[in-house]
């Protein structure tokens, strides 16, 4: 799943890599996007919900094993559909469950008094290396600073084996979520890599090249028999 703002172009190169080693893929579409900026104003944390609970539905008809990989806020659904059902793993890339606290406790003042004003979002849309909303209507955050927080508390029934990968300069979800997120699951099987840089789109272009052997190291070992 990719993450707020963005759309399955984010993490197309993943799901190409996933699909030569034999993995099956199921890239959903986040309510709200992919169409224009003006229709993530209706979307609530619960049309949130309801799209990854029908994503896995899908996954679950189409494979006889489930893995969950998300972007951003794709991975914060990750989370929160292996809080509920049965998957095999987890990866989560660039995942928050909290964002900068100054930038937090700005939204509701912002979504109430500036409801249609509209904030610069994803620079790499702006730049032309993916495909995603180049602004964003401050009213459509506060469902996003929902589904976080939800999520955050259901940490605790997330027992799949997990792969968390962050940048240390992450400008959009500070990199303090990737150990947050490890030491609240309730997995036994949790492992943190923060690589150098500052990106947050790390599934784009050659970032990706930097930890996908370790990508596909991880789900081997899940494939494998005895695990």
């Amino acid at each position: 799943m990719h993450g707020f703002t963005g759309s399955p172009f984010e993490v197309r190169g993943l799901g190409e890599l996933l699909h030569e080693h034999g993995f099956g893929v199921h890239g959903p579409v986040l309510p709200g996007h992919a169409t224009t900026e003006a229709d993530l104003v209706r979307i609530t944390s619960a049309d949130y919900f309801e799209m990854a609970d029908t994503a896995y539905a899908e996954a679950r008809r189409r494979f006889s094993r489930v893995y969950l990989a998300g972007l951003s806020l794709g991975g914060t659904l990750s989370l929160h559909l292996a809080a509920h059902n049965d998957v095999r793993g987890i990866l989560c890339l660039s995942t928050p469950v909290f964002l900068d606290p100054f930038f937090a406790g700005m939204v509701p003042m912002l979504s109430r008094w500036m409801p249609d004003v509209r904030a610069p979002a994803n620079f790499a849309a702006w730049q032309g290396n993916v495909v995603g909303y180049r602004t964003v209507p401050f009213n459509a955050a506060p469902a996003v600073l929902e589904v976080l927080e939800t999520v955050k508390k259901e940490l605790p029934k997330v027992r799949a084996p997990l792969f968390i990968i962050h940048s240390k300069g992450d400008p959009t979800a500070p990199s303090a979520n990737a150990e947050f997120i490890r030491g609240n699951v309730g997995s036994t099987d949790a492992r943190v890599d923060l690589i150098e840089g500052y990106d947050h789109l790390i599934t784009v272009g050659p970032r990706l090249l930097r930890f996908q052997d370790r990508i596909i190291e991880f789900l081997r070992r899940l494939e494998s028999p005895s695990a």
